[in-house]
């Protein structure tokens, strides 16, 4: 699959503690059609969980008679086999329902530690957006997600009201050269939309710099647009937005406010849409 434009190659989506439902995956898969990724589906056994089964006093309450038994190891790791399999499943009828090559794996381990080890800086990885790393997920989710987020890869932010939707794309781009542009605007020839240009200022010539790069990624110059911001918090991204239906948004990470992941979550929560966090390229 042709990549030219972007340095990203696969999407990486975690289907043991993280995105394992059709709905769900089928935006997943939407966005890797977007972006020409590839779709990686990976499926982590906590090796922390096997080996609490292991222990003498592990006990666990089974219905529906209430009762305390000791936990089967062997019944635990039957389950995660069949979960990966329903997982795998699920993952490839999705992807080859909208034709997105795709890949499955198992790996045993720390969930973090093996998200850290996997992931590099031509991956984007599928995590859920939050106010805060970590907030209201089980321990395990929590160190994938902090993983995640400290990994070299960039991060698609999947709202929990997510909104399926046609719209143009979003990009919050700090200088002509900001790196959200290229996926933003590689996702706008795919569909054949348009994108919409989020500025600092009412920087005229700053306008004229992105609209001749946009043009040189592919975009039709009628398909671009740009909108002056009045700040780079979230709160400034979101009052631009207004009533655009957008698809999905676009920023680099830090590069603004509006860029850290707490903000770029907000984002994400408030619009229903999917947000890309594009790591800054070195």
């Amino acid at each position: 699959m042709s990549n030219a434009g972007t340095t990203h190659r696969r999407l990486i989506v975690e289907l043991c503690h993280g995105e394992a439902n059709p709905r769900t995956l089928r935006a997943v898969a939407e966005f890797a059609a977007l972006l020409e990724l590839d779709l990686h589906g990976l499926f982590i056994e906590d090796e922390a969980l096997l080996a609490l089964a292991e222990l003498p006093f592990a006990r666990e309450i089974r219905l529906p008679t209430h009762e305390w038994q000791k936990v089967e190891t062997g019944r635990i790791a039957a389950e995660l086999r069949r979960a990966a399999q329903d997982a795998q499943r699920l993952l490839h009828e999705v992807a080859a329902a909208l034709g997105v090559p795709n890949a499955f794996e198992v790996r045993r381990g720390d969930p973090a530690e093996t998200m850290a080890a996997i992931a590099s800086a031509r991956d984007v990885i599928v995590v859920a957006a939050q106010a805060a790393p970590g907030a209201g997920l089980a321990p395990a989710a929590s160190r994938l997600h902090a993983a995640a987020h400290g990994s070299a890869a960039s991060l698609l932010l999947l709202p929990g009201r997510l909104t399926l939707r046609q719209g143009a794309v979003v990009a919050l781009l700090t200088n002509a050269g900001d790196p959200s542009l290229v996926p933003a605007a590689r996702a706008a020839v795919t569909t054949g939309g348009h994108l919409l240009a989020l500025l600092p200022n009412d920087d005229a010539a700053l306008a004229d710099r992105v609209v001749q790069r946009a043009v040189s990624l592919g975009v039709p110059r009628p398909h671009i647009a740009t909108r002056s911001l009045g700040g780079l918090h979230a709160e400034d991204v979101l009052h631009a937005l207004g009533h655009v239906r957008e698809r999905f948004v676009v920023l680099t990470r830090d590069a603004s406010a509006a860029g850290e992941l707490a903000a770029a979550s907000r984002i994400a929560a408030d619009r229903g849409v999917p947000v890309l966090l594009v790591e800054p390229q070195p």
